[in-house]
């Protein structure tokens, strides 16, 4: 299917499942990262009917999900509107492109790879962690994706699978990243009093979503590639640790309220990174857990029970409402066999996009 085919049944099952129709909704955002062909937004949006609505189309590279998340969150707390549609949709045709100046690229400064297996050397320096443990990563993502039809990957897989697997950027290997595919997600966002209107009981609540960038003290000098201020201990706050901070305070709640996690898993390394920047568990201790079974789904603190964007794909413009579908899956309790062994009361989605943007979403029961 093309791109525009996957976001009009992600739009019409989102509808269908808010009861709603889309003469309903009163503002649309759409998100999308990669995908070249151009207004393709608005253009799918006269396939459902042309209703005189306000659209605005969304990029925030990887977090492009979280970002329309925010602002619809804002629009509806503004007094804007009642319901807002969200959609994201993308279809890789290559790498991306111009991300850096030309001798960065050039030298391979700017690829994915080599910017995230230098953060995965640190780590493995900074804390004890071996290769074997990015591999537990990858092995807990496909026991999860196993089961998620939405996956592009359901097969299992062992950590000698994944060591035995080509090496693409030391310490990671191929089976250790997402892979670039197409997809599409779709969310409704309604305020209390439109989900009284259209018979939704239960709702899951969004109680907070924050977007922020890293903050560092100037001078900013252009860095090799964008995890260098991390890499050369800069003193300053890490973009998903900025937004986690700020997103707890506005819900209420610290990180060990959250019952329930779906992160930023475009790598196995980053998986553990993010859930010490959300304050999950202490610096360095994200992989003993992992070896403790804590992350698992009948574990203390499931972490990315949909098999993750390692399973998945990672469509960027719809990869983040992806996350917001899968907590409020697990939270109904229809998540079927990939179910959480937990109740889910507090949710947490998580995504980071090139050069340090991040949000933290916090979904309530």
């Amino acid at each position: 299917k093309e791109p525009e085919d996957l976001a009009l049944d992600a739009i019409l099952k989102a509808l269908e499942d808010a009861n709603m129709t889309y003469k309903d909704i009163q503002f649309v955002l759409s998100g999308k990262v990669v995908y070249p062909k151009a207004g393709t937004g608005i253009d799918l949006m006269m396939k459902l009917g042309m209703e005189g609505l306000p659209i605005y189309q969304i990029n925030a590279m990887c977090a492009t999900g979280g970002a329309m998340f925010e602002l619809a969150r804002q629009a509806i707390n503004s007094g804007s509107c009642e319901v807002v549609l969200l959609y994201g949709f993308d279809k890789h045709k290559g790498m991306f492109e111009e991300l850096g100046e030309p001798w960065q690229n050039i030298l391979g400064m700017k690829a994915s790879p080599v910017a995230f297996a230098t953060v995965a050397q640190k780590y493995m320096h900074d804390y004890g962690a071996t290769e074997e443990d990015f591999a537990r990563v990858a092995v807990k993502a496909h026991k999860n994706g196993a089961n998620n039809p939405y996956a592009m990957y359901r097969n299992l897989i062992s950590i000698e699978d994944v060591l035995n697997s080509p090496m693409v950027a030391y310490p990671l290997h191929l089976f250790n990243f997402c892979s670039p595919d197409d997809g599409a997600a779709a969310v409704v966002v309604c305020s209390k009093k439109a989900a009284e209107k259209f018979g939704i009981k239960n709702p899951v609540t969004v109680a907070a979503s924050c977007m922020q960038t890293a903050q560092y003290p100037p001078p900013v000098v252009e860095p090799s590639n964008q995890y260098s201020v991390y890499l050369r201990n800069m003193k300053g706050v890490p973009a998903v640790e900025l937004a986690a901070r700020k997103a707890y305070e506005a819900a209420g709640i610290g990180p060990e309220a959250v019952d329930v996690a779906e992160v930023q898993d475009t790598e196995s390394a980053h998986e553990l990174v993010h859930i010490e920047q959300l304050g999950l568990c202490e610096p360095g201790q994200a992989y003993h857990l992992l070896r403790e079974g804590v992350f698992d789904i009948d574990g203390r603190l499931p972490i990315n029970p949909s098999g993750g964007i390692q399973c998945k794909g990672e469509p960027p413009g719809a990869s983040g409402l992806g996350q917001v579908c899968e907590i409020v899956w697990q939270m109904r309790g229809q998540a079927e066999k990939r179910q959480i062994s937990r109740e889910a009361k507090v949710g947490v989605c998580q995504v980071f996009g090139w050069n340090h943007v991040a949000c933290v979403t916090v979904l309530k029961k």
